[in-house]
This record gives C-alpha cells, structure tokens and sequence, in this order.
C-alpha cells in the first residue's frame, strides 16, 4: 500500500473513530505535531469542522483528487 493510501485509510478511519481513540493518537503525536511548522488557525479548524459535518450529512460529497486538482491548475492558468 502507498503512503498516499494509508493517508486516505486514516483519514476515513478518524472521520468514524470514537472520541478515546481519537484523543489517545492526539496524546501520542501532540509534541511531533507542535513541533511542525504548519499551524492550523480556529478560523480553519472550522472551515474543516463544517465541511466535514456536511459530508457527514450527505450535504457535500466527496470529490476525486484529480478532479479537485484540474480545477486548481484550471483556476492557476486563468488567473494569468
């Protein structure tokens, strides 16, 4: 399995995980995390929270990568 695989296995096992073992793999990964340089701000975190709590409701449905990446490299090109 490819590293990028086991990232989207993991993504999909957190979104349903219960909240011990979420909080258990926080506790073990907390000063790792602190010590990268990528800070995520309350103004994001619930960006995140409201996009997953529609996903969660049918509201949204998910997207594949390559279409989500398209649509990047489309709106780059454009803004040219």
């Amino acid at each position: 399995m490819t590293t990028k695989a086991r990232r989207e296995e993991l993504i999909i096992y957190h979104t349903d995980a219960a909240d011990k073992k979420v909080n258990a793999r926080y506790a073990l990964l907390e000063e790792e995390m602190k010590e990268s340089s990528f800070i995520l701000t309350s103004e994001h975190l619930n960006i995140l929270e409201g996009r997953r709590a529609d996903f969660l409701s049918g509201k949204s449905k998910p997207q594949p990568w390559q279409e989500v990446h398209a649509r990047i490299r489309n709106k780059r090109k454009n803004a040219r």
